[in-house]
């Protein structure tokens, strides 16, 4: 009776803890589909019972893989237990069946470094500067041991970090920085699903609908130390640059004034850009006008303000910090973006994703963030 009463209590803890460790359920829009549709993917974070877990702050690392081996990895933030995108499937794609496999990382975005050689350094200032130009810095706090982490921060695709002494202390640093999405882990939770491009044959349209078994050795990474990027002189200015890059179609007149906000320290003590812009632009006349930020005139006519090549207002254009601008583009009448034949401003914020034009002396690294929660799946990438 002692060994059943036993045997009954183990048996319960046992089903209590694989309750506790929760499953994913991955849910398709459909899994059968043709060149040019999205998939819809959710994936849910469960406890045995059906209900849905709280891991408010998880990470779901997924990957796609095709018949031949090629594999893509994405990944996509959870947040309150659960994760969901959007999936583009391009004619590229080659018809057939595919796995989408998908494992719960316990963390979410989180960097871990270490200054050299540091002495009670106390605290570093810290900057993510991300590829739709979003722009944020801090100051963060440093271990007597030169250890600090950033956590939390989300942001998609690539960014550059960069990091510098504070106005206390100018020393110059050494860093190794790692992040926690990049390094090995044990998922909490794996799950599989299968889906097919094109027409399958009526065999495998029956299985479709089955879980794929999924191992978490699938999931298996090797941490590295991310290398710093090495930031080199190069012919053309940091504006040259970013003019070519970013600025398109009726905004590369060629007969514009370009000034580089990005690289002109006094443009930071203006406190926008129209106080900025006077005396700078021979026959361009600005007048302050308060809240509705300002005026802007050239021979006469009134100048049109665009921000990334949207039309915009001009208290818009006040509004804007002067450490998000990268390059501020004039264009004398007539500029044929501009209504009557007037005149134009541009301005063009900072894009992450170049390390040309951030302020000197800072030791700048590349991260990686998460995948847009729509995207294009690219069998020819082995990471998004």
């Amino acid at each position: 009776m002692l060994l059943s009463l036993f045997t009954c209590l183990l048996l319960a803890v046992t089903v209590q803890a694989q309750q506790a460790k929760g499953q994913l359920d991955i849910k398709l829009n459909k899994n059968i589909l043709q060149p040019g549709d999205s998939l819809l993917v959710t994936v849910d974070y469960k406890d045995g019972g059906g209900q849905i877990l709280n891991q408010s702050l998880a990470t779901l690392e997924l990957i796609a893989e095709n018949e031949e081996g090629l594999r893509t990895r994405l990944r996509w933030p959870v947040i309150n237990g659960q994760a969901s995108g959007a999936l583009y499937l391009p004619d590229s794609l080659r018809n057939g069946k595919y796995m989408l496999l998908a494992g719960l990382q316990p963390h979410f975005f989180e960097v871990i470094g270490e200054i050299q050689d540091a002495k009670n350094i106390g605290s570093i200032q810290g900057m993510l500067l991300t590829k739709t130009g979003e722009w944020a810095e801090q100051e963060v706090p440093v271990e007597p041991d030169g250890t600090f982490a950033i956590r939390n921060w989300l942001f998609e695709e690539d960014a550059l970090m960069a990091f510098s002494g504070t106005k206390n202390n100018n020393q110059p640093l050494n860093i190794r920085i790692s992040t926690k999405l990049d390094s090995s882990f044990a998922p909490l939770a794996v799950a599989g699903r299968a889906f097919y491009i094109g027409n399958p044959p009526s065999a495998l349209r029956q299985t479709l609908n089955q879980p794929v078994e999924t191992s978490q050795a699938a999931f298996a990474d090797q941490g590295t130390v991310l290398p710093a990027v090495l930031v080199r002189t190069t012919a053309k200015s940091a504006a040259e640059q970013f003019n070519e890059k970013h600025v398109s179609g009726l905004f590369r007149s060629g007969d514009e004034r370009m000034l580089s906000i990005m690289t002109d320290p006094s443009a930071l003590s203006a406190p926008n850009i129209f106080s900025y812009l006077q005396g700078r632009v021979a026959g361009l006349q600005i007048t302050q006008a308060g809240f509705n930020g300002g005026v802007a005139r050239w021979r006469g006519s009134r100048v049109t303000f665009f921000l990334d090549e949207v039309r915009v207002s001009a208290q818009q254009v006040a509004n804007i910090p002067m450490t998000d601008i990268a390059i501020v583009k004039a264009y004398p009448p007539p500029f044929f973006g501009a209504p009557g034949g007037g005149g134009g401003i541009a301005i063009y914020t900072r894009r992450g994703g170049e390390a040309n034009y951030l302020p000197a002396n800072r030791q700048v690294f590349k991260v990686r963030g998460y995948t847009p929660a729509a995207t294009v799946l690219n069998m020819n990438k082995l990471g998004m």
